[in-house]
């Protein structure tokens, strides 16, 4: 019945199936990146209200706890993803994004941290299925149009994350601390969004029947995955993928907590996230659609060309980071003096910056490890490239 379904809406091809892979993404961190923005905002707002309940920078343990279970998590999801298939390995991973965003209405010490360590295996597991599906779907020389396809739809999440917290922050005016009600509505809404994504990715097809790629032993996958150590060329990508997780934090917590703590500019208060979310949106999705034009008119664009469109764009980004906010700014909140003149749309392109340059990365990534390596080795070596991030 599912394949019947499939043929009538033609999922059994390949763009098609990259679109409605795309939306799953997007779903899925409509909710999740759009909270990223916001806990630690929302953390140090509980712990004023109820002090013990929770630290007051409880964002970051809990990104830290996030990012180790992530490392470590990195070894084994290649062989959750050899026995389940890429698809079902994502379902997984987004139930456990689905429960994360549900905590937020018990929020305390014990839980937050637990749910965290769970997300960092939550991003393991989808992020190293999201290589090997695209691996699965993806034909010779398309490498670089489906990642940059896929990156830009991904991205329509911030836009759906952006109108929802404008709409609450808009209300709230310029008020530092966000209340218990207001938290437990944020985190209520942007559930949905990660209960949507586990029904696309429910429906997703299943293309690891038609993959080359064996359900290999545990001896056999394990050995797949120590040989990588021994190649080169992983050690030469791994400075990239290092960077890539130092520039995916910054602009998903750090920046986010600088523009909400830092209150030099009278008359804007937290919907200034939202304007972040927006701007996060428009300029991923115009880097991965520009990359994924070019990609097919231009040869090899996808790869040089779009680095170098990526450096200078970080360059002058954590230049006016450094000339326009705060030294604590990423903190509490500051009204400490600044090198440039506070200004919101210097705040936005700053933001904008690096969000193209990070667009231009991942899509870099996944053509790259696409292209050089072979199935049977996908889950390995994209687990392994988030191992390094």
């Amino acid at each position: 019945m599912t394949s019947k379904f499939y043929a009538k809406i033609d999922l059994n091809s390949e763009l098609p199936c990259v679109i409605m892979f795309g939306m799953a993404f997007m779903f899925v961190f409509a909710g999740f990146d759009t909270q990223a923005f916001i806990t630690e905002i929302a953390l140090q707002s509980v712990s004023d209200a109820y002090p013990g309940r929770i630290s007051s920078h409880a964002g970051y343990y809990g990104m830290c706890i996030t990012y180790f279970a992530f490392t470590l998590s990195t070894f084994v999801t290649p062989l959750v993803v050899n026995y389940l298939s890429a698809k079902w390995t994502m379902f997984l991973a987004s139930l456990l994004y689905t429960t994360f965003m549900l905590t937020f209405v018990l929020v305390n010490n014990y839980i937050f941290y637990i749910t965290s360590a769970l997300m960092g295996i939550a991003a393991a597991l989808i992020w190293t299925g999201h290589g090997v599906y695209m691996k699965e779907i993806t034909t010779s020389g398309n490498e670089s149009r489906n990642s940059g396809l896929h990156w830009s739809i991904n991205f329509v999440s911030l836009t759906f994350g952006g109108a929802l917290l404008l709409l609450i922050f808009h209300k709230t005016g310029e008020a530092e601390a966000l209340s218990m009600g207001l938290i437990k509505y944020i985190f209520g809404g942007l559930s949905t969004f990660t209960i949507s994504s586990n029904i696309l990715f429910a429906f997703l097809p299943n293309h690891s029947k038609r993959s080359v790629v064996k359900r290999d032993s545990f001896l056999a996958t394990v050995g797949k995955s120590a040989e990588l150590f021994t190649d080169v060329k992983v050690y030469l990508l791994a400075v990239c993928f290092m960077f890539m997780g130092i520039s995916l934090s910054f602009y998903i917590t750090i920046y986010p907590s600088c523009l909400s703590f830092s209150k030099s500019i009278i008359g804007f208060g937290n919907e200034i996230l939202a304007y972040y979310a927006f701007i996060t949106s428009a300029s991923q999705i115009f880097g991965g659609c520009f990359i994924s034009f070019l990609s097919k008119r231009i040869n090899n664009f996808g790869y040089m060309p779009t680095m170098l469109i990526a450096l200078p764009s970080y360059l002058v980004a954590f230049l006016g980071v450094c000339l326009a906010f705060p030294k604590n700014a990423n903190l509490r909140p500051t009204n400490d003096a600044t090198y440039l003149s506070p200004s919101l749309s210097i705040w936005l392109i700053i933001g904008m910056l690096i969000c193209i340059g990070d667009s231009c990365w991942n899509t870099l990534r996944t053509a790259v490890l696409t292209k050089m390596y072979s199935r049977d080795s996908s889950s390995q070596v994209f687990a392994l490239s988030k191992f390094f991030q």
